[in-house]
């Protein structure tokens, strides 16, 4: 089948239907650089607008069975435009609570406010592990949490090495981003108790 041929409407159905992954490829390939584009021009960051547009795409395969796109190629520029805002939010967000936190520091950090950090972060690491795939979300609990090897938990999981070793990249990735604002407080807060 030839995939550059068929219209939006038609691969949307078979990522839906089919899961076919060629299907969404062909979706990748026809929109990435046109997303990529609305996104680099509104944060003015290669590295940010490469990360807001996979992350966009990544939604959609991921939601397949639930999203909704009626036509693809503005949903597709008003999705993008709405990650972009939200990330101005958060960075906002980032930027008060760095502030809150300059602000509030009395030259240490007691006791009492490190755990209270140590408990934010542990509760950020659950949160993010909890928003990964199902599969993903099992082998980096096995491969962080309890220590295999990936060669047990192929074993254990039924899956080639190479799959666990691509779930633990992946998951690696997201937990990256996705605790990247816990890990620069607890670097602040740690260097405060250098002091």
């Amino acid at each position: 089948m030839n995939y550059t041929l068929l219209p939006d409407e038609e691969l949307l159905n078979l990522v839906k239907q089919h899961e076919d992954e060629s299907a969404f490829r062909e979706v990748y390939n026809r929109y990435w650089r046109e997303v990529f584009m609305v996104a680099y021009r509104k944060v003015k960051n290669k590295e940010i607008a490469e990360e807001l547009t996979q992350n966009l795409f990544l939604s959609i395969w991921e939601k397949r069975k639930d999203v909704v796109i009626l036509n693809l190629h503005p949903w597709l520029l008003g999705a993008v435009k709405y990650s972009v805002i939200n990330y101005y939010k958060s960075q906002i967000v980032h930027e008060k609570y760095i502030r809150h936190i300059h602000s509030t520091a009395q030259g240490s950090v007691s006791t009492t406010e490190q755990m209270t950090l140590q408990a934010d972060l542990t509760d950020a690491i659950e949160k993010g592990v909890s928003l990964l795939p199902q599969k993903t979300q099992q082998v980096f609990k096995l491969s962080r949490f309890e220590n295999r090897s990936v060669k047990e938990i192929s074993r254990d999981l039924n899956i080639s090495e190479k799959a666990v070793e691509y779930h633990i990249t992946q998951s690696l990735k997201w937990m990256k981003v996705y605790l990247k604002d816990y890990l620069i407080t607890l670097l602040l807060a740690s260097s405060w108790l250098d002091l």
